[in-house]
């Protein structure tokens, strides 16, 4: 009886083995696929999303000369610090480490699903990197990812109730986004619920960290206060409905969307709070932000991403708790997960098109005139980023390329070259082309595209 029972025994040790090993194989080619498919989503797009990622691109390209950018409120220390490793390398190891950022932080969530104890914990795979907007930021240096991933690492030392280790990696989320300031307080709530008060004040390590760098640069003891950019001020990109970020959902989640909203109504109605509440929490904030004008937002929908662990830990909640209800074949998740992953493939070309898009392709048009008829060494004053990503030159040398503001353009000297766009120079820096005219600036060039909205002139002093 004793032979029989270490036999019994043995089997069972071997079959466990065999299905974690099935189980790490099928994890391994999973992240190997999406590895692959970003890979080619990297190749195949020439051109970053929006202006905003030639801007952090910039940054972190430029950081090692002008030490300041590494502390810069707009660009954030976190992102311009990890990608100034390789943005001096040019563009293709940017989207490479932007790559690796991602695939990291989807580890972290898989391995809050497996601490959740989802049954389907694997598939948290697909449905985070394959979101419509992660599938397209995991290849464009800004920062809602690594957002995302210091939100998951914070979460899973939550979860594991290492309270200590969890406070200080939050602490670093408003050196990534703005929301992180938020954070803070949301944070701060659920140490008080948890009655954790001594490690409460820990909340604000990052923020010392980096007012005390700041204050070492300049000798402000206030630096933060005095340097940040959007106390009591409206956006440039206006406002909007209240519903505006409703609408925008089936864009956020993708297909995700019913086993999202399924997932939610699940853990609220089962007062598992820790994720709705997140999600709720950030997207209320966004929707605020959105309908008064503040803190610049422009009610993009690739905000999200900084939360699309969440969304995705959620929608897999979702379907587990469908699959309890109906005993849903077992290839049901397998089937929808291939259809999802093709939906957002083919969504975001819809997003952004390979091509360079109508605003780029002026300005790319206004870069071949500068260069073919225009000294190089004339001072240049521009507005937009893709133009200095083009022109691969230093974006941030003020001497030779003035900031875009009304007292330089002024001040300027002869020569003095100004590339005046109706989007960031007219929006951003408040500078109209009556303006410059004015002041008695020659009009060499114009271009204007199908978009009514937008146009580029450049400009000389005499």
């Amino acid at each position: 009886m004793r032979k029989l029972s270490c036999i019994h025994s043995d089997k069972e040790f071997f079959s466990t083995l065999l299905r974690q090993a099935k189980k790490r194989i099928a994890l391994l080619s999973l992240i190997l696929t999406c590895l692959a498919i970003l890979v080619v989503i990297t190749l195949y797009y020439k051109e970053l999303y929006q202006e905003d990622s030639y801007t952090h691109y910039l940054m972190a390209k430029y950081a090692w000369k002008h030490s300041w950018l590494f502390l810069d409120i707009w660009g954030r220390p976190i992102p311009t610090t990890v990608l100034s490793f390789v943005a001096p390398f040019g563009l293709l190891p940017t989207k490479v480490l932007t790559i690796f950022i991602s695939l990291l932080c989807v580890l972290i969530t898989y391995r809050i699903a497996r601490a959740e104890r989802l049954r389907y914990s694997e598939y948290i795979i697909p449905f985070l990197i394959f979101q419509p907007y992660y599938l397209l930021l995991s290849v464009n240096p800004l920062t809602e990812i690594i957002f995302a991933t210091i939100l998951t690492i914070s979460l899973l030392f939550l979860i594991h109730k290492n309270y200590l280790i969890s406070t200080i990696i939050c602490s670093l989320l408003p050196m990534v986004r703005p929301e992180g300031f938020f954070f803070l307080i949301f944070w701060m709530t659920i140490l008080i619920y948890i009655k954790k008060w001594k490690i409460i004040l820990l909340l604000g390590l990052g923020i010392f960290l980096w007012n005390f760098l700041g204050f070492l640069q300049s000798g402000d003891i206030v630096w933060l206060y005095n340097n940040f950019p959007w106390f009591g001020q409206r956006g440039f990109y206006g406002s909007g409905s209240i519903f505006h970020f409703i609408f925008l959902l089936p864009e956020i989640t993708g297909i995700l969307l019913p086993l999202f909203l399924i997932g939610l109504a699940y853990l609220l109605t089962q007062k598992k709070l820790l994720f709705p509440v997140i999600f709720l929490f950030f997207f209320i904030l966004h929707t605020i932000l959105w309908k008064f004008g503040f803190y610049k937002s422009g009610g993009y929908a690739r905000y999200f991403v900084a939360i699309a662990p969440i969304i995705a830990i959620i929608s897999l909640w979702g379907f587990e708790f469908l699959d309890y209800i109906f005993k849903l074949p077992k290839i049901t998740l397998a089937v929808f997960t291939i259809f999802f992953s093709l939906f957002s493939f083919f969504k975001i070309f819809e997003i952004q098109n390979p091509a360079l898009d109508t605003d780029h392709l002026l300005i790319a048009n206004a870069y071949q005139y500068y260069r073919e008829n225009i000294p190089s060494d004339s001072p240049l004053i521009c507005a937009s980023n893709y133009f200095f990503h083009i022109a691969n030159v230093d974006r941030f040398d003020y001497n030779r390329y003035p900031f875009p503001c009304s007292e330089n353009i002024d001040n300027a000297n002869k020569n003095t070259v100004v590339i005046w766009d109706s989007k960031f120079f007219a929006k951003e820096c408040g500078i109209s082309r009556e303006m410059i005219i004015n002041l008695s600036y020659k009009k060499v060039a114009s271009f204007i595209s199908q978009n009514p909205f937008y146009n580029v002139v450049i400009f000389i002093k005499p």
